[in-house]
C-alpha cells in the first residue's frame, strides 16, 4: 500500500536563475580572487588558478552526480564541503606532481630522492595555504551560483519573508 509522499521540510539547492549567468560568473569570482593577489608575479598565479580550476573541476563533477543520483544539496555549507574535500584532494596530490613534472624536466637520477622528501616537506605548506583558498572560494561560488528554493517548513512566504502559519504566542 503506497501512501502519500512525505513532504520535504528543507527543499534542495537550485541554481540561481538564468544558470548560464551566474554559474560562470560565480566560478569566475571563485577562481580569480586569488589570481588578483598575485597580480605581479605570474608563477604563483598560474599555480593558483591551476589548482583552482582542479578544485572546482572535481567539485562540480561530484555535486553532478549528488544531484543525479537525487541527493541535491539542501545547504550551501554542503556545497562547500564539496569544494573543501576537493581541496584537500588537490592540496595533497599537488607536491608530489610538481616534483614528477620536475623530473621529467631535470631527469637526474640523484636527484630523485630529493625530489621526493622536498614533496613531503612540501605538502604541509600547500595544506596551509590551499585549503583557506578553497574554503573562501567555495564560499564565494556557493553564495553567487546557487538559491534555496521555497520555504522551510512547508508555510507560505510573503513577499517580506515572513510565513504565514507562523507560531506566535506572545500577540
Amino acid at each position: 500500500m503506497i501512501g502519500p509522499p512525505i513532504p520535504q521540510r528543507i527543499p534542495p539547492l537550485a541554481w540561481r536563475g538564468p544558470a548560464w549567468l551566474w554559474t560562470p560568473l560565480a566560478l569566475a569570482v571563485a577562481i580569480g580572487w586569488p589570481a588578483l593577489i598575485f597580480y605581479d608575479d605570474a608563477a604563483p598565479q598560474r599555480l593558483a588558478l591551476t589548482a583552482l580550476f582542479a578544485v572546482f573541476a572535481i567539485a562540480l563533477v561530484t555535486l553532478g552526480l549528488s544531484w543525479a543520483i537525487g541527493r541535491a544539496p539542501k545547504a550551501r555549507r554542503i556545497v562547500v564541503l564539496h569544494v573543501v574535500i576537493a581541496g584537500v584532494i588537490v592540496a595533497a596530490l599537488a607536491p608530489f606532481l610538481l616534483t614528477w613534472v620536475l623530473s621529467i624536466v631535470t631527469p637526474q637520477e640523484a636527484a630523485a630522492g630529493a625530489r621526493l622528501s622536498a614533496a613531503l616537506v612540501l605538502t604541509p605548506l600547500v595544506f596551509v595555504l590551499g585549503l583557506p583558498v578553497a574554503l573562501i572560494s567555495g564560499i564565494a561560488f556557493a553564495w553567487i551560483a546557487l538559491e534555496q528554493t521555497g520555504a522551510i517548513g512547508g508555510g507560505d512566504v510573503l513577499e517580506d519573508g515572513v510565513f504565514h502559519h507562523d507560531v506566535q504566542p506572545f500577540q
